[in-house]
Order: structure tokens, then C-alpha cells, then sequence
């Protein structure tokens, strides 16, 4: 995707990004494709569920658009660094699952309980990644990991 917008941008860099729209899918994408861009084993699939429903296309040009798309990707890299904290303290205790990550995202995520409008995804970022950094992992019992969907190996 992010291929794709940077071609776009080669192509005409003064339209909007929205009437980009066609091609791109979803906004979130873009930010996506730019953590994939600095690391290739990025977990995009496990924050675009967030990602997707705070992201819209911008009316800005396109060149400037990405500097938006690039300063989210910041943050959520960064908030992604604070996930993979609290993974590999979950990993110390003993929890093996192919769905810590989702886990651990789902656990720290404010939009569950949000009702009415969400608040603009920087805040969103700020406070998942102020949660991973205060997340106990002692209160975590392998009940709550199975009921995510992954048990651990036996």
C-alpha cells in the first residue's frame, strides 16, 4: 500500500489524499504501511482494528498528507516497542500463545468502552501507550489468555 501512495505522490503531488481514495482502501493503511516500510515483521493486523476506526482520508495534498501518516506510524511504533515489553514479561512467566500481542492490545485499547464519537487517534496512541507501560502482568491469569482464543502449549 505504502508503494502505492508514494507513487501517487510522484504522480501528483498537489491532489488531495482523499481523491486518492479509490486506490488506497483505508487510511490506516498508509500508517501501517510505513511501520511494515521500518520493520518487515511489524504486527499491523493486530492494531488496524484502532487504526481503521480513527483514520480518514485527508482533504490536505498528498505530500502532505504522508507527513500526518508518518508522525502516526512514529507513534505507533513506538507504541508497539511498549506492547513488545509487556509480551516478553508475559513470555517470562510462563505464557505461550500465538495471541499474546492481540491480547495485550485489547487489554490496553479505550475504545472499548467508549461510546459516541471516539476521541482523535493521537490521544488514542498517547493512552495505549501510557497503559502498556503501567501493565501488570501478575494480574494475568492463563484463563484470560485462552479466552482470547490461544491456549498455551501443553
Amino acid at each position: 500500500m505504502i508503494r502505492i501512495y508514494r507513487g501517487l505522490i510522484m504522480e501528483d503531488a498537489r491532489r488531495s489524499e482523499a481523491g486518492f481514495s479509490f486506490y488506497l482502501e483505508e487510511a490506516s493503511l498508509v500508517t501501517i504501511g510505513i511501520c511494515y516500510e521500518r520493520n518487515g515483521k511489524f504486527a499491523g493486523g493486530a492494531y488496524n482494528p484502532v487504526m481503521r476506526r480513527l483514520e480518514e482520508f485527508s482533504e490536505a495534498p498528498i505530500s502532505q498528507a504522508i507527513k500526518v501518516h508518518e508522525k502516526h506510524a512514529d507513534m505507533l511504533m513506538e507504541l508497539d516497542e511498549r506492547v513488545g515489553e509487556v509480551i516478553a514479561k508475559l513470555k517470562a512467566r510462563g505464557f505461550v500463545s500465538p495471541y499474546l500481542r492481540a491480547f495485550v492490545i485489547a487489554r490496553i485499547n479505550p475504545l472499548r468502552w467508549i461510546q459516541g464519537d471516539p476521541p482523535p487517534l493521537e490521544e488514542v496512541l498517547k493512552t495505549m501507550r501510557e497503559r502498556a507501560a503501567k501493565f501488570n502482568t501478575e494480574k494475568v491469569k492463563q484463563e484470560d489468555i485462552v479466552a482470547t482464543g490461544g491456549a498455551a502449549e501443553e
